[in-house]
């Protein structure tokens, strides 16, 4: 039977809003005895402190969490609590989380609210500054040398085990390629909306080819020069329901480079260097960075008065003298206790930067990030991640936001400040991910 469409009372006598706001967005309901809202309040922001002569108001909170002044006092609302806030009552909300809050009140007239404060973000100068930094990310120039390879994805299903050993059977229905490394971490850059240059050394084979055509199609310039005796790094995935993997088959050579390669690489990277505004220098371990390489792109950065930041991977403590004076060292903290040993956080923080004659960010995962600046006090910065799905090239996401940051003008805090912010982003996503400039602005 076919249902009538409703035109009653709620097309006759009431209207339906949907109103942006700086904090959020309201979607309301009004008619002649009452007005109904659904409040939308991003996290970070709030509205402005005000009061009504005429409105008498009933609120509830149905998710996320929510700091409300209220007459002067100051309560942390959590979903299911309500509060009422009588006419002439100061109030203002201030999102904790991204969060919604239903609103029940007597009457709804603009002219009755009475505004004794601004709508806003809850940290203006930083959120001012750091929206001025993103602003400048397309015309910042990143350059990224390093540990290239080939992220592939071979997705499928599995419905049953083999006879043959206790092992899932999967069928492959396709594939997907990615840049993987330091190509990763010139996707990021690029994907935020740097100019970005990528040197490294591949192979003469399909996952060169394939490698080089990916990067070219994110408009990527890449420098990869061709070392006929060895394999291009390719990591394969076996994946099944999107990008939950079963297991991971490894393409690689490890092996140093040769003395002509070398050289042929350091002289890729002066030349790029001449166009760059920041230098990225992303190690996997996988042959591209000998100490000689290390040294010669630290000081060919400093000689053109370009900041330089490392992505480490280092097989022992002999590693720091090869990345002394680096702006920013960036090792994560089973990275760190290799080249500083199991000691606190805190330690190895301060122990790196004084080592390495620099600064230095630890990651630590769930546990956020901690700078080491000279001269300074420590910084921790609190994970923002909401929901961890792949922690796949979250790494390069870190050493590539802090490396545009840079480029763009930002303080060394504001960098780790906005890497962190791209990180709990990415980590939500499956996969090897970036993200976009729109995306980190929301985050802010």
């Amino acid at each position: 039977m076919k249902k009538k469409k409703h035109t009653g009372p709620l097309t006759k006598e009431s209207k339906i809003f949907r109103v942006p706001k700086v904090w959020g967005e309201e979607q309301w309901i009004v008619n002649k005895s009452y007005c109904g809202k659904k409040l939308l309040l991003k996290k970070n922001y709030q509205c402005s402190l005000h009061s009504h002569k005429e409105k008498d108001e009933t609120f509830y909170v149905q998710s996320g969490r929510v700091a409300m002044e209220l007459g002067g006092e100051q309560y942390v609302l959590h979903p299911g609590d309500t509060v009422h806030v009588a006419p002439n009552t100061p109030h203002r909300f201030t999102g904790l989380e991204e969060s919604e809050i239903f609103e029940f009140s007597t009457t709804h007239k603009d002219s009755d609210s009475y505004r004794l404060t601004q709508s806003g973000h809850i940290d203006t100068e930083r959120f001012s500054r750091e929206t001025e930094i993103i602003k400048r990310f397309p015309r910042s120039r990143v350059l990224v040398v390093g540990d290239v390879m080939l992220d592939t994805y071979l997705h499928g299903s599995v419905e049953r085990l083999s006879v043959e050993a206790p092992v899932p059977v999967m069928r492959y229905e396709h594939d997907t390629h990615l840049p993987g490394g330091a190509a990763n971490a010139a996707r990021t850059a690029r994907s935020l909306g740097g100019t970005v240059t990528l040197v490294g050394v591949v192979g003469r084979d399909k996952a060169a080819s394939t490698l080089r055509a990916l990067l070219v199609k994110d408009s990527i310039r890449p420098l990869l020069l061709i070392d006929p005796k060895r394999i291009t790094t390719q990591k394969q995935r076996l994946a099944i329901k999107g990008f939950q993997q079963l297991a991971r088959l490894d393409y690689e050579d490890t092996s140093a480079l040769s003395p002509t390669q070398e050289r042929r690489l350091i002289t890729a990277v002066r030349k790029a260097t001449t166009t760059a505004d920041v230098m990225l220098l992303s190690d996997y371990a996988k042959g591209v960075f000998s100490p000689t390489v290390l040294q010669s792109c630290i000081a060919i950065a400093k000689k053109r008065g370009i900041p330089v930041v490392v992505g480490p991977k280092p097989t022992g403590h002999s590693y720091l003298a090869a990345v002394k004076g680096a702006t920013l060292f960036v090792p994560n903290r089973a990275e760190a206790q290799v080249l500083g040993g199991n000691i606190t956080s805190e330690l190895l923080a301060r122990r790196l930067a004084k080592n390495v004659q620099g600064n230095v960010l630890v990651t630590l995962g769930e546990k956020g990030m901690l700078l080491a600046e000279n001269g300074k006090k420590l910084l921790h910065f609190p994970t923002l991640a909401r929901s961890v799905v792949d922690i796949t090239g979250a790494g390069d996401t870190v050493v590539a936001t802090c490396a545009l940051a840079l480029a763009a003008g930002a303080t060394l805090a504001e960098a780790a400040d906005l890497a962190n912010r791209a990180a709990g982003i990415v980590v939500g996503k499956p996969g090897t991910a970036t993200l976009s400039a729109d995306e980190l602005r929301a985050v802010l």
